[in-house]
């Protein structure tokens, strides 16, 4: 009689723990964790019980035609992910991109409804958040085709007077969530083939958007922004400069009429590959132009081959040799032949790894 009185405790334990290991414990306070909780269903209408359940890092999935998780089909299923976050006091953007629907609380507060079919969309909402623990609940169904969820937030911090507000995105196409959002002082940067921030920006693919407030007088400015691949310039919400295309280092100008006090400006900027370049300035329209820079180019080598053509094909010309200076006239579209000038009539190409030049090479003109 012992003996099966225990087997049958043994049975009602091992039943009540499988019992508790499937299902979804409330998420308290003092179990706030760097992971969400998500349970999924194969219907889009998170009905019944679900078919799968467990932790992730990340909201942040693009399952394109594929399944979540085994064990869930790839269209017309649902999920709900929910976790708590410990915030300091502030205001916070919460950012959704799903397809298709998304709905997000904060607080049992319903912030994001967009319950219906769509292509990856983005949606973004504000909420003051006080300190503490707060709940996040994340619902999302799919349909048919492309799958696509992913939430985040960030804290709006007070911009810097004078600063840029910095965001960048690892695609071209500044969609989804900003990978880093920073404050720099101004748009001048000269990247090459290196990356924004390594090891959280991607040195090709990237994209960004820098925005701020000038406080000018009245009157007509010209804005010059030089790039490259890709940029676009809004000056209070007018196209100022479209540029949207790869290209290689290339320099636009465009003037627009402020009537003065606040303006805001805002540059959008996209890498593809190969080096990359973005640098915005501007100045009163009727000021006088800035003086040339110095393009002098000093030889390194002992003695450096002028070729009439930038490769290794095309015949000698000339020498030059280790401490003369040379004019620089421009780059091949590498960088890596430079056209230099050195003497007047006399112009040719040298390799840009023997040059020490006054200027970056990527802001030479490609010819």
């Amino acid at each position: 009689m012992s003996k099966q009185v225990s087997l049958l405790i043994g049975l009602v334990i091992a039943l009540t723990m499988t019992s508790t290991a499937f299902a979804q414990e409330p998420i308290l306070p003092q179990h706030s964790a760097p992971y969400w909780q998500v349970s999924y269903w194969n219907n889009p209408t998170l009905s019944g019980p679900p078919v799968v359940q467990h932790s992730e890092t990340h909201l942040d999935h693009d399952w394109g035609n594929g399944s979540p998780a085994p064990g869930v089909t790839a269209d017309r299923f649902s999920a709900r992910w929910t976790r708590y976050i410990d915030v300091a006091p502030g205001t916070y953007r919460f950012t959704a991109t799903a397809d298709d629907g998304i709905r997000v609380w904060v607080d049992n507060d319903l912030i994001i409804d967009q319950w219906k079919d769509q292509p990856p969309t983005t949606y973004t909402a504000q909420k003051h958040l006080g300190q503490g623990h707060h709940l996040i609940k994340v619902e999302y169904y799919e349909n048919l085709g492309v799958a696509v969820a992913k939430v985040g937030w960030t804290q709006e911090l007070p911009q810097p007077k004078g600063a840029w507000r910095g965001e960048y995105y690892n695609n071209k196409s500044l969609s989804g969530i900003p990978m880093l959002v920073l404050d720099e002082p101004a748009i001048n940067f000269h990247w090459g083939n290196s990356s924004p921030a390594p090891g959280m920006i991607d040195a090709d693919g990237f994209s960004a958007r820098w925005s701020r407030s000038l406080d000018l007088t009245a009157g007509t400015y010209r804005f010059t922004m030089t790039v490259d691949d890709g940029a676009r310039l809004y000056v209070n919400g007018h196209l100022l400069i479209d540029a949207w295309k790869d290209q290689p280092a290339r320099t636009y100008t465009g003037d627009i009429y402020l009537p003065g006090a606040s303006a805001s400006i805002q540059m959008e900027y996209y890498e593809n590959t190969g080096r990359a370049l973005a640098v915005l300035d501007w100045a009163p329209a009727d000021a006088p132009p800035p003086p040339p820079p110095d393009l002098t180019g000093t030889v390194t080598a002992s003695k450096l081959n002028i070729r009439s053509g930038p490769s290794l094909y095309y015949g000698i010309m000339g020498w030059v040799y280790r401490g003369q200076q040379v004019q620089l006239l421009g780059r091949d579209t590498a960088g890596m032949w430079l056209k230099v000038e050195v003497a007047p009539g006399l112009r040719g190409w040298v390799h840009a790894y023997y040059l020490r030049t006054s200027v970056a090479i990527a802001d030479l003109p490609v010819i």
